[in-house]
């Protein structure tokens, strides 16, 4: 059994709240089984019974009477018809229910309801679908396994886990597929079959290839600065394709709404404020990324910094990439403004962590600009650089803590050491 104790922990906490739970999140991460599975286990194990818990699968034609409007309110008032019991109300892909916001709002008001619900498709993918169910509703969301999870239910050492998980990433459908080409195929059929479907319907486009396109050229440039009008010279410089920029953005925005990438603004940490572009975008499962550039990894470096941004968000981190401007000479000895980059800076609660990432400790000048974007960050928040190499973590004479990636991924509290 895959344990998803952060979503759980989560479910846990909000359980017999007023609100509705939303649980979102890309396709195939899992969200059902967090559900119907762990969820319920941690309800009949804690005195719920069976009968207290209605579980509808709205994808089984089994259900296909309920998806008409009306139907499924009289169904669940039918079946959980006793005041004095709580009853826990698991409704499943509920975007196939006509005018599902409103059925779902009606038996909210229900106070012995406890109401889940899950989607994916394009009707259930947008960041609006939350502001549907405005102060009524509580989202959580679900991101493909992180390393730890993948390596608790991994058959092999941590070394060769790893190695795995930076190649397919953290799919749990990757676990039903025993060789390599099967994991292979497995995320190319969810990439094309799934998500780039769901992505064209969801901003009703018919231009099927320039959106393939984008989403490949995203997946080569992960960890570099884009924008809408960068790419769309991209296309047409390397794939020989035109579409203009506003359809770039509207890509753009379908992309992130499915979840299938995340965009992050750059923070001036000077100036404390944001630049609205160029971003960089990273791809919420590694192996989606990889499996389209064909498994090619020319710059290993980019691929461990979406590792390590997609644990910071796991971990529930609000992540922002950084820069510090400072004046130095350039070739000609004249003046200028340069830019430090600082990979990320993750925020929760009160605490600010500067992070700098290394597929190997370098030498010369690449190593003193890791170096120098930290230590000229004017304020006490920790500084780390994580080093995909293996090695005890320890503190420098700058108070920057080295950490091994193998450590800050399977150490929740490796930012805290």
């Amino acid at each position: 059994m895959i344990k998803r104790d952060f979503y759980l922990n989560q479910l846990i906490e909000k359980r017999n709240s007023s609100k509705v739970k939303i649980i979102t999140g890309i396709r195939r991460c899992g969200k059902s089984y967090l559900l119907s599975k762990l969820y319920k286990n941690y309800l009949l194990e804690n005195g719920v019974k069976e009968d207290q818990i209605i579980i509808v699968e709205f994808d089984d034609e089994k259900w296909d009477s309920l998806l008409e409007k009306g139907k499924l309110r009289t169904y669940i008032e039918q079946a959980a018809n006793d005041e004095k019991k709580q009853y826990y109300i698991f409704l499943d892909e509920i975007q196939l229910v006509e005018n599902f916001v409103r059925a779902v709002n009606s038996l909210n008001k229900h106070e012995n309801y406890d109401i889940y619900i899950t989607g994916s498709n394009s009707k259930f993918l947008s960041k609006d679908i939350n502001d549907e169910f405005k102060d009524r509703g509580t989202e959580i969301n679900v991101r493909p396994l992180s390393f730890s999870e993948f390596y608790d239910a991994f058959e092999g050492d941590k070394r060769y886990a790893l190695k795995t998980y930076l190649k397919f990433g953290g799919m749990p459908g990757l676990f039903e597929e025993k060789t390599e080409l099967a994991k292979e195929n497995y995320l190319d059929n969810l990439m094309k079959k799934v998500y780039i479907d769901d992505i064209k319907s969801n901003i009703n486009t018919s231009l099927v290839s320039e959106l393939s396109a984008t989403v490949d050229a995203l997946c080569s440039v992960t960890g570099n600065l884009t924008n809408a009008l960068n790419m769309a010279n991209y296309l047409a410089t390397n794939r020989k394709i035109s579409v203009n920029y506003q359809t770039i953005e509207k890509f753009f925005e379908g992309i992130t709404n499915a979840f299938l990438f995340d965009q992050v603004k750059r923070y001036n940490i000077k100036g404390k404020e944001y630049l609205m572009t160029p971003s960089k975008f990273y791809c919420q499962d590694i192996g989606l990324r990889n499996v389209r550039i064909n498994f090619r990894e020319p710059n290993e470096g980019f691929l461990i910094e979406n590792i390590v941004y997609n644990e910071l968000k796991t971990r529930g981190y609000r992540v922002d990439v950084g820069f510090i401007e400072q004046r130095a000479k350039n070739k000609d000895d004249k003046m200028v403004y340069k830019q430090l980059e600082v990979d990320f800076i993750a925020r929760i609660s009160s605490k600010e962590y500067y992070i700098q990432i290394m597929d190997n400790k370098p030498e010369g000048s690449h190593l003193d600009n890791e170096y120098d974007a930290l230590i000229k960050i004017p304020n006490s928040f920790k500084k780390i650089i994580v080093i995909n190499h293996l090695f005890n973590s320890f503190y420098d004479e700058n108070g920057i803590l080295n950490i091994s990636l193998e450590e800050f991924l399977l150490n929740k509290n490796s930012l805290d050491l």
